[in-house]
């Protein structure tokens, strides 16, 4: 259990440190992870019968696992990504460059002006 906790903590202590590269650590984990967990699940559906002494404890120990450590972790789980936001530093726009959005709004205005000068002179240049 102590494990769990200190994995736990290790890992909000490394997302802290490594908040722009934990994103992608966090999927290399679960890329790495996942034939780790397949092959453990084929082996447990192997070991079924043999193993069937072992639910109840299981369950229990999930259980155990929910209402001891997630649940009292949810409120730190919240304000976490709160205080990350307010901490989180805000793209500078330089006056001008414009915002992707910014370009992406001029350009459409742009279309739809050349669209009403058209239909305006009916195709005809000036």
């Amino acid at each position: 259990m102590a494990f769990i906790i200190a994995a736990v903590l290790g890992v909000i202590a490394l997302a802290w440190f490594l908040r722009r590269l934990f994103p992608a650590l966090f999927a290399a984990v679960f890329v790495l992870f996942a034939p780790v967990w397949l092959v453990g699940g084929a082996l447990l559906d192997l070991l079924r019968r043999p193993l069937a002494f072992l639910r109840p404890v299981g369950l229990a120990l999930a259980r155990l696992v929910g209402f001891v450590l997630v649940l009292p972790l949810l409120p730190f789980i919240f304000a976490w990504s709160f205080f990350a936001e307010l901490v989180r530093p805000k793209p500078s726009a330089a006056p001008d460059k414009p915002t992707p959005m910014q370009a992406a709004t001029k350009r459409t205005a742009d279309v739809i002006d050349l669209a009403a000068w058209r239909r305006h002179n009916d195709g005809n240049a000036e």
